[in-house]
């Protein structure tokens, strides 16, 4: 999910503009868009993010029939996101468990800290805004002002002329909806979309995403000016395998963020803020 988001914050980038010019065409968002994602991962990498993850699975009428709620410590290696779990459903993890996260979670960031993981990332995002524009158009273009700063507004829509070539290509043609960036740095500051019809794996035999899914994003700026995810959320209907059908929703919501340096050798530690 965050690798999606991600595409649509790489497409949206762009240079400050007066109100009277013309918003750039998709080409400058480009390479507006892959020169900042650059800086913008090395930012990423100066924090720590508290953040908790609930999701619920409920039946076709609504009513819930799990719940899992994990609080989680979120950073950045090498463009790399690593989620480091402290609890759930409220209660910490105990020593074993904790033991098995800290392994891990070094394991992950000793890995994404080859400076090789940087360029495989950024080559990468690459290739997803490129599928970006062929998979998705843009219209009804015009600006405001939010928490006084002048904004973006987008229409979004699939282009039904583009051939998708995997499922995440099937789901950005499948979406409609709006889109808000910030016009003095093109960060994204809010993405409201949903699918306006089943997109199916394999012909539904593996998986697929009904019409209907919806997500919701917002991002906001640091006191520093580094912009980082404030909310995701969605709810939906979806199937991973054949019998496996699920209702279910989603909020991932940052809960605060502090600086943070990456130990690449080994371990991870916390400078505080």
């Amino acid at each position: 999910m965050l690798s999606t988001l991600l595409i649509f914050s790489l497409m949206a980038a762009q240079p400050a503009a007066e109100q009277a010019q013309p918003l750039p065409d998709a080409q400058q968002l480009l390479n507006r868009a892959l020169a900042d994602q650059k800086k913008l991962q090395e930012q990423q990498e100066r924090y720590s993010c508290k953040v908790r993850n609930e999701v619920v699975q409920t039946d076709s009428k609504g009513k819930v029939k799990r719940t899992e709620v994990r609080e989680e410590e979120q950073f950045f290696v090498n463009g790399h996101q690593i989620d480091r779990t402290l609890s759930k459903n409220g209660k910490f993890l105990d020593a074993s468990a904790e033991k098995k996260e800290d392994e891990r979670v070094s394991k992950e960031a000793a890995k994404y800290s080859d400076p090789n993981q940087r360029i495989k990332a950024e080559n990468e995002n690459e290739q997803q805004v490129e599928a970006v524009l062929r998979m998705i158009k843009t219209s009804g273009e015009r600006r405001a002002t939010v928490n006084d700063r002048p904004t973006i507004f987008f229409h979004i829509e699939g282009n039904p002329n583009a051939k998708p070539k995997d499922l995440t290509e099937r789901a950005m043609q499948a979406v409609t909806g709006t889109m808000a960036l910030d016009e003095a740095t093109g960060e994204l500051l809010d993405l409201d979309i949903k699918t306006d019809k089943d997109v199916k794996v394999a012909g539904g035999l593996v998986g697929d995403l009904h019409k209907g899914f919806q997500l919701h994003v917002r991002q906001a700026p640091q006191d520093d000016g580094i912009w980082l995810t404030e909310l995701i959320e969605g709810s939906g209907d979806g199937r991973a395998a054949l019998f496996f059908h699920p209702y279910f929703r989603f909020k991932i919501q940052n809960s605060g963020c502090q600086l943070y340096t990456v130990d690449t050798s080994t371990k991870v530690k916390s400078t505080g803020k």
